[in-house]
């Protein structure tokens, strides 16, 4: 286990994320005194739907999955949470359990806020407490577009989408060639398709070249085909 970072150097961590930007600096050491750093490798389960809501957490670096699970083993990807956003805001702010699973969709770096101690500060930081009421307004407004691309959306234009959000997270979208680093199976369940269909799409693109299919990992040659494909224009 690595040795935990001092109070300075947490805070000053905190006070570069995107979501505390701008708090005070009382209020940051207020929290960095009690953040807590962890750290999960690929696939390893952050929480579960139903655990109890300990507190927040602020992506650092890598990307969480965020997911639901059916009775009958299926999953349902909500989102996927890239470094500089927070998640976990739920049940932080009602005390109940988890409504979803979170796990890291690759090596995290995290750190861990303690309910007791963020609402704490929430009460002496109003600009934090508009902060986190704007993102709850913004998970609503991607559940509700989720829920129409799901009921409306053609597979291809899902799938395109998913490829792009991906490359932002993983910080290879500026590259001529972006290569995404995600399985056929994992990447139809963001977007809700089998892993047949998923392979399909993604053999098409590769016959067309527009995409190089690898071992875990596809590449988009073609930037340009898949911003086309996620607006709704025909290939």
């Amino acid at each position: 286990m690595m040795p935990e970072a001092p109070l300075a150097e947490k805070s000053a961590v905190l006070a570069r994320h995107a979501f505390f930007k701008g708090a005070s600096a009382g209020a940051l050491n207020r929290l960095g005194a009690h953040a807590r750093e962890v750290r999960y490798s690929a696939g390893q389960p952050i929480f579960r739907k139903g655990d109890e809501g300990l507190g927040l957490f602020a992506v650092l670096s890598g990307a969480v999955k965020i997911s639901v699970p059916s009775p009958d083993g299926r999953e349902l990807v909500l989102r996927l949470v890239g470094e500089n956003e927070i998640f976990g805001e739920v049940a932080l702010l009602d005390g109940g359990p988890r409504t979803a699973d979170a796990m890291a969709a690759g090596r995290c770096h995290l750190l861990f806020l303690d309910r007791r101690d963020f609402l704490a500060v929430l009460k002496e930081e109003p600009s934090l407490a508009i902060k986190l009421l704007t993102l709850v307004s913004d998970r609503l407004r991607q559940t509700s577009e989720q829920v129409e691309e799901l009921t409306f959306e053609a597979p291809t234009a899902r799938l395109a989408k998913a490829l792009l959000r991906l490359a932002r997270l993983q910080g290879t979208a500026a590259a001529e060639k972006p290569q995404i680093r995600i399985t056929q199976k994992e990447l139809g369940r963001t977007v809700g398709l089998s892993r047949e269909t998923t392979n399909k799409c993604l053999n098409e693109w590769a016959l067309d070249g527009a995409l190089k299919i690898e071992k875990g990992a596809c590449t988009l040659l073609d930037r340009a085909f898949f911003a086309r494909l996620a607006s709704g224009e025909a290939p």
